[in-house]
């Protein structure tokens, strides 16, 4: 099954020894794509055969079915367009002029996602994970190393630790930290109460700081802005929804589905849909501003899937069946148009040298390919009807409001409300960089080459495919339910509560318009000319830059800012301290007999001398692991697995790095 991709990508990570930079990319990107498009058959031959399909590579066990297989069509199609994109698009940084380096890292990053999906073995899926997570970092890194490091130690404190802790109760309970899926709900019957809670609550921290959800959402924007758009596009828009995968399959698949949890994640969703929402709204540079966003979108998936887990332990199937399908659907939706949005801020990086959406203006003109597919994805991200991120925000809505319980009828009053607030964020995006004159900036921009238009159509024409016939996802998204009360047909999609058809709405809509053209048509008469006026400042400031919309409204919600800049440092705060602890379980290396004990800032842990290898990478997780293991369950720990694991580990860091 997957050894044609992978051989794909392997030939493809090695490109790079061609040595010259931009046929290495051409040669590498070409294969990626042949890769992602195999991948796309691979999944679409499962669905036609019937699921599970099960298989091996290499000893790691394998599944496609029903819920990764969704996971799989958004991973195959956005690297496939990412990877033609990145044909041309990768000219802008070639002063990196390290080939090697960014065709083994981009192969490895991509096929790490697809195996952290694939593999049915929670220590295969940890191992994936961490080099998902390793490779992204040093794409960040690369032009912004405050920006790389913030990213790592986040990923390393609340990613790496909280999934080895949770290895550590599971070996408590079972004598292995190779346990498939399965195994897991034997685990959840074996251990105490005590010890599932925490082994929820590690799994909680992994996912909600990995997909940039409050209060972790302060590594987002600078990781996001520091990455090439390329990446960036890949990271909100299948990195992060390994976090949605891993969640679902981990809290609500392999282990009972928590109402606690449920209950958790709704709140979280809440507050990470205002939080990200508002704080895009402020943001001028375009990266930053969709880094936010795309926070803001996570915390509508939260809130769905926090839904739909709470109706699923309460027995109320229809209404689970209906918020399920809306967290998949609309993480399929972001993929696809917060995607594309990344790969239009790679055009502005590309034509005009910059993301800044003060420096940019006038591009529609010069750029009008690139200007319609911004009008597609920004509309789609606004949730404007006829576009694809409407249907599955509307299907959020509906499971909210007919639940009948007061925090999800107050989420879905939130939601809509930042749906209004996106829709405002999303013509500061379009009408800063496309509208207006030209300035000296921009005023010699170019259309972006053909192959980087190519990769954004698919996926554009992908979207507006789906917002006005929602049945062409279908079969990937619904079958991840197992059955339910969804009815889809070409033209429309209902459920026990209500029926939508996007092309009722669309001829209606084609009717109040024509109707309203005939009715309200402008008349014209003769006037006198004005002829009065002068110009006493250049005319370029008469415009209005990025940084002047909404100005007036950003004094009043300062409360609103306050609030979500606390949310940030508690995190930070928590992350601290958790380092702390990390430190001393790994063998008392926050101080030595010449220091006082105490806590470490992030900032003070960025600069800390290391003194060994071992101790920024090996020792400590293998002893962290092995106390929690001890206080677990008061036993005794053979490391060899964890041994072979912190080893290759420790070599791909290694290799990742000397590249």
């Amino acid at each position: 099954m997957m050894e044609i991709p992978i051989a794909l990508y392997s030939l493809s990570a090695i490109s790079g020894l061609v040595g010259d930079f931009k046929r290495s990319i051409k040669i590498s990107s070409v294969l990626s794509a042949m890769a992602s498009l195999s991948l796309l058959s691979i999944a679409a031959d499962a669905l036609s055969r019937g699921l599970p399909v099960q298989e091996s590579f290499l000893g790691i066990p394998l599944i496609i079915d029903s819920l990764s297989l969704p996971f799989l069509f958004i991973i195959a199609l956005l690297s496939l367009v990412v990877s033609v994109y990145s044909i041309s698009y990768m000219e802008v940084h070639r002063d990196i002029g390290r080939p090697l380096a960014y065709t083994l890292l981009y192969s490895t990053f991509v096929l790490s996602i697809v195996f952290v999906a694939l593999t049915s073995n929670l220590l295969w899926f940890v191992f994936f994970w961490e080099l998902m997570t390793l490779t992204s970092f040093v794409f960040v890194s690369w032009r912004q190393q405050d920006a790389g490091i913030k990213y790592l130690l986040t990923m390393q404190l609340a990613n790496t630790v909280p999934l080895f802790v949770a290895l550590g109760i599971i070996y408590s309970a079972t004598g292995s930290f190779s346990v498939d899926y399965a195994t897991l709900k034997e685990v959840a019957s074996s251990i105490s109460p005590a010890q599932l809670k925490l082994l929820y609550a590690m799994f909680l921290v992994t996912f909600l700081a990995k997909s940039g959800s409050v209060p972790f959402q302060f590594w987002v924007p600078d990781a996001y802005e520091a990455a090439p758009s390329n990446i960036a596009s890949l990271m909100a828009g299948v990195m992060e929804k390994m976090a949605v995968y891993g969640l679902i399959r981990l809290l609500c698949n392999a282990l009972p589905c928590s109402e606690s949890v449920g209950y958790i994640l709704v709140i979280v969703g809440i507050l990470t849909m205002t939080f990200g929402t508002l704080y895009a709204l402020r943001e001028t540079h375009a990266k930053r501003l969709l880094a936010y966003s795309s926070v803001g979108q996570m915390g509508y998936i939260w809130f769905a899937v926090g839904m739909g887990m709470v109706f699923l332990t309460r027995g109320i199937e229809s209404l689970a069946y209906l918020a399920f399908l809306a967290g998949v659907f609309h993480s399929f939706n972001h993929t696809l148009f917060k995607g594309l949005l990344f790969l239009i801020s790679g055009n502005f990086e590309y034509s005009a040298g910059t993301a800044d959406l003060n420096e940019l203006g006038g591009l529609s003109r010069a750029m009008p390919y690139s200007s319609l597919f911004t009008v597609i994805g920004a509309l789609s991200l606004a949730g404007v009807p006829l576009f694809s991120g409407f249907l599955s925000k509307w299907m959020i809505y509906q499971a909210g409001y007919y639940s009948g319980i007061g925090l999800f009828v107050f989420g879905s009053v939130m939601a809509v409300f930042m749906s209004a607030v996106t829709l405002a964020y999303s013509l500061k995006f379009y009408t800063s960089a496309f509208g207006g004159e030209p300035n000296e900036r921009t005023e010699n921009a170019r259309e972006v080459p053909s192959g980087m238009l190519l990769g954004e159509g698919i996926i554009a024409l992908t979207s507006l495919a789906v917002g006005v016939l929602p049945a062409i996802a279908y079969p990937i998204l619904t079958i991840s339910l197992n059955g339910g009360d969804v009815t889809v047909t070409m033209g429309s999609i209902s459920t026990d509560f209500e029926y939508f058809s996007p092309i009722a709405l669309l001829l209606a809509v084609s009717f109040i318009a024509v109707a309203s053209y005939f009715v309200f048509r402008p008349k014209t008469a003769d006037v006198k000319p004005w002829n009065t006026g002068a110009l006493f400042l250049p005319e370029e400031r008469y415009g209005a830059k990025a940084r002047d919309y909404y100005r007036q409204y950003f004094t009043e919600m300062e409360g609103i800012y306050k609030l979500g800049s606390a949310a940030g440092k508690v995190g930070r705060v928590l992350l601290s301290a958790l380092m702390s602890v990390y430190l001393v379980l790994a063998g008392g290396l926050v101080y030595t007999g010449r220091e006082k004990k105490r806590s470490f800032t992030l900032d003070e842990l960025r600069h800390r001398t290391v003194r060994y290898l071992d101790e920024a990478f090996f020792a400590p997780m293998m002893d962290l692991v092995k106390n929690i293991a001890v206080l677990a369950a008061g036993i005794s720990v053979s490391m060899d697995e964890l041994f072979l694991a912190s080893m290759l580990t420790t070599v791909i860091i290694l290799a990742l790095l000397v590249l």
